[in-house]
């Protein structure tokens, strides 16, 4: 085994040595100073990055009489949320060929609102949605405040006639405010 001594006995500079040997590891760290420089940039530049994944919230939709709801959604996050879409699918029509719904962001599950949908054929069967099946009162997107705010429940009433058969779901599409 090869010891100190022999290093001398050979001629060997030691303090040339542990020279090299220190320059070389001043050069790797001066080298993961940078790597970490650059990544804590990365970190940095992640921080406006929101959650951003679209969630959807499915209810079923429920046959009535004139003025009952046909369902009532409660924003379940603890943040406002955008509604992006709102699908509602009909399975089963009405069965009164005037019957409507109105769909829209309330105070509560009991209040009727058209902000989302205005005037849908309750009557009717197939997928219909908040941008292209608006009505005159509808938008495209609606902002709800957060769980037990005041405005965080979306509502489908019943309108003109029953739709007592009416079956369905709704898909209400929509993504957290930061």
């Amino acid at each position: 085994m090869k010891t100190f001594m022999d290093d001398i006995k050979e001629g060997k500079n030691i303090a040339t040595d542990a020279h090299t040997d220190a320059a070389t590891a001043q050069s790797e760290v001066d080298a993961l100073e940078t790597v970490v420089g650059a990544a804590q940039g990365e970190i940095d530049a992640l921080e406006g990055v929101v959650d951003a994944r679209v969630k959807i919230a499915v209810v079923s939709l429920a046959g009535g009489a004139a003025n009952a709801f046909a369902f009532a959604w409660q924003n379940p996050e603890t943040v406002a949320i955008l509604v992006q879409r709102v699908l509602v699918d009909r399975d089963t029509a009405g069965g009164t060929a005037t019957a409507v719904i109105d769909i829209g962001t309330a105070a509560d599950a009991t209040t009727g609102s058209n902000n989302l949908i205005d005037g849908l054929d309750a009557n009717a069967t197939g997928l219909a949605d908040n941008i292209s099946d608006a009505g005159s009162s509808g938008k495209a997107r609606q902002k709800l405040d957060a769980k037990d705010g005041g405005t965080d429940y979306i509502t489908g009433q019943i309108l003109v006639e029953a739709a007592a058969s009416l079956a369905g779901k709704v898909y209400i599409e929509y993504v957290k405010v930061q």
